[in-house]
């Protein structure tokens, strides 16, 4: 593997009137057209809770994520079930990565 790697950037984000930060991926600059839609349409749903395909965003509810809180997990974790085929979805962008990282 060579030294390639996603840069990423952290963005102010609100939940529950709680500040906080998404942190979310860069599109890289000279990965190919699959790397940079895959990673683009990750940071649209991220940010605005909706991919161009279709999937929403899911948030563990209240209760839960106050259930993180308490037990000291200051991260949510979210949940998104991507179309079939795109680019964004683990089965796509994963191999896509791979092999531009693998690349020289």
């Amino acid at each position: 593997m060579t030294g390639r790697s996603l840069r990423h950037t952290a963005q102010p984000a609100a939940l529950d009137g709680r500040a906080g930060l998404l942190v979310l991926p860069d599109v890289p600059d000279d990965a190919p057209d699959l790397v940079r839609e895959g990673v683009a349409r990750r940071r649209i749903t991220a940010s605005t809770g909706r991919c161009p395909c279709g999937a929403a965003l899911v948030i563990p509810n209240r209760a839960a994520r106050r259930a993180a809180a308490r037990s000291g997990r200051d991260v949510t974790h979210v949940r998104v079930e991507h179309e079939p085929g795109c680019p964004a979805t683990e089965d796509v962008l994963r191999p896509a990565l791979r092999q531009w990282r693998a690349e020289q």
